[in-house]
């Protein structure tokens, strides 16, 4: 299966491409991935999946709730996906930011944003998102809601 990620955080891309062609190795997923960019929920966002929708089998819509209710947060990003299209889009969310599956992966705990955790404890900065992508333990993100609706949404 071929796959196109739509991510919203700046350095997610990267991330996004290093995580799935390691655990890809790994034979922890199947398939591969096209590519993956960056877009807010907007119309550029729905201008990218009809561009992408005819070239791969999938696409996987990875965006943050930061907090807020995630059944909300789906149906905003619904409204950018035309409904003949539906059938191909995945819509994935993180419970609150990418940054949650490394703390789950390095075993920081959280009370509130995964990314200040991070920061907190390791000086982690936004641009140093693409230097965690190693350390994600997919062993240990089994517990992680968010990273399982990415398998789901995979298979």
């Amino acid at each position: 299966m071929n796959f196109y990620f739509i991510v919203e955080d700046k350095f997610g891309p990267s991330f996004i491409k290093q995580v799935f062609r390691k655990k890809f190795e790994e034979g922890l997923f199947s398939g591969r991935i096209s590519d993956a960019r960056r877009s807010s929920i907007s119309n550029k966002m729905t201008r990218m999946i009809s561009a992408a929708i005819s070239s791969v089998d999938r696409i996987i819509i990875l965006m943050d709730a930061d907090g807020r209710p995630l059944a909300d947060r789906e149906e905003k990003i619904k409204e950018y996906v035309a409904k003949k299209d539906l059938d191909h889009v995945r819509i994935v969310l993180l419970d609150s930011e990418i940054e949650e599956w490394i703390c789950y992966s390095l075993g920081i705990k959280t009370n509130g944003k995964p990314s200040d955790a991070l920061a907190e404890k390791n000086g982690y900065q936004k641009r140093d998102l693409l230097k965690y992508a190693s350390k994600i333990d997919c062993t240990k993100l089994k517990d992680c809601q968010s990273f399982n609706r990415l398998i789901s949404a995979l298979n």
